[in-house]
């Protein structure tokens, strides 16, 4: 009796396990596979109402410059910035290879700091968005968005993702 239970206890873990992996490799190849065309979703972004700044669009190479990113790590990029009277701001980006994202991501996370340092001694206020911060990462992109409503922006990324 000890015997079969050993072996039922064997193959349920051997099942969970199984489970387990297929879980992990379904979900990471289905993020392997997106695509999204940043120009859309930034515009599907700054129209959304989420912002109470005017949102301009940047210059790729001055944005890439401001958060330290090389040519090597990016493969395309779109940021739409505020006037500076808020902190508001739009980037989103492809990766030349995921291996580079945690680096990417730590330098997203400086610039991020940076902000907050700058704003809190200049308008305060905007702190609190700069804190609640929208920072997605789906495959080779990330997406960041620094607005008046958080939610209304991961309303409308989720819902473009979901496309």
């Amino acid at each position: 009796m000890i015997r079969m239970n050993k072996k039922i206890l064997a193959i349920v873990i051997l099942v969970i396990i199984l489970v387990i992996v297929g879980v992990i490799f379904w979900s990471n190849s289905k993020n392997k596979n997106i695509q999204i065309n940043i120009d859309e979703l930034a515009d599907k972004i700054v129209t959304s109402g989420a912002f109470e700044d005017e949102l301009i669009k940047a210059d790729s190479e001055m944005v890439i410059k401001d958060y330290g990113f090389t040519n090597d790590e990016i493969k395309e990029l779109v940021s739409y910035q505020g006037s500076g009277a808020t902190s508001e701001e739009i980037v989103i980006f492809q990766v030349n290879d995921k291996s580079n994202l945690n680096t990417v991501k730590e330098k997203i996370n400086t610039r991020i700091d940076e902000r907050k340092e700058a704003f809190a001694s200049y308008l305060p206020k905007e702190v609190f968005k700069i804190e609640n911060n929208v920072l997605k990462i789906q495959g080779n992109y990330v997406i960041l968005c620094i607005s008046n409503d958080a939610k209304k922006v991961s309303d409308v990324i989720n819902n473009y993702i979901k496309e």
